[in-house]
């Protein structure tokens, strides 16, 4: 190995934290938070956020400094959710060519209850209206209104400026109101 190398390598070790595991789980809300935001289902996103730490935890090539393990750890978080996609959308073209090939039966219908209460109808009409947004616009309103955050630590995070942050929560409030008009829920304002 040259000095160089060794060099980098010395470079490398020293500015890594010592502990990736618990590096992770300092991000693991919000990012658990993208992939449910991208995904809707609870179960996939568990398997989903496993397999980013996973990821972040053995590969070779991590962040040198603290401020680039956010963005490092989003670009993992993305990977996994675009291969999740690939791999539920094989399943169900399987699942599909094998329905095709046999007689389903056909469900049956299931009658929901007569009265409902309105906090479940305005959480359904949340959730059905966060489910039509695009998948950007979802996470972002997700992490600012269920996390908490700020423009600031939102741009931070997804490595992002403060004012692409600022527009695309305008574009994605005034989608998620066009959503919710259409269940004639009013929204409250945001």
């Amino acid at each position: 190995m040259s000095n160089h190398q060794a060099q980098l390598n010395l470079n490398y070790a020293n500015s890594q934290p010592t502990d990736w595991a618990t590096a992770f789980e300092a991000h693991r809300r919000w990012l658990s938070t993208i992939v449910y935001a991208r995904l809707a289902d609870p179960h996939a996103a568990a398997d989903v956020l496993q397999e980013v730490a996973l990821a972040a935890i053995s590969q070779p090539n991590r962040p040198f400094s603290q401020d680039k393990i956010a963005p490092w750890l989003y670009r993992i978080t993305l990977r996994k959710i675009v291969n999740h996609h690939r791999a539920t959308g094989r399943r169900k073209r399987l699942l599909e060519s094998l329905a095709n090939q046999s007689n389903p039966i056909p469900p049956q219908d299931h009658l929901q209850p007569d009265s409902w209460l309105l906090r479940v109808e305005a959480q359904a009409s949340i959730q059905h209206g966060l489910a039509r947004l695009n998948p950007q616009d979802r996470q972002l309103l997700l992490l600012k209104y269920t996390e908490d955050w700020g423009y600031e630590q939102l741009a931070q995070h997804l490595g992002v400026s403060v004012k692409t942050i600022e527009y695309r929560l305008l574009k994605a409030r005034r989608a998620l109101r066009s959503e919710l008009s259409k269940t004639h829920l009013t929204p409250e304002p945001m």
